[in-house]
């Protein structure tokens, strides 16, 4: 979608008038599609606030996380 203003605008010359003129696109907002979800690890359910680092892998579709001492060594 493209809008557009103008304005005429007469000079103190009254014989030259100025034409301001602006143009600008406005798009369309994508809808955002936000999850939230808790970060423990996978295998023993341990999270940040048991003091361990999490680490996110994407296997497959799914997107899993492990703990410092369960990340599978291929990472």
């Amino acid at each position: 979608m493209v809008c557009m203003s103008q304005v005429l605008a007469p000079r103190q010359n009254r014989n030259e008038i100025l034409l301001f003129q602006d143009l600008y696109f406005v798009k369309k907002t994508a809808p955002l599609k936000t999850a939230v979800k808790t970060a423990v690890c996978s295998i023993c359910e341990k999270g940040l606030e048991d003091g361990v680092s999490i680490t996110a892998k994407t296997i497959g579709e799914k997107t899993r996380f492990f703990c410092q001492y369960h990340l599978p060594i291929d990472f």
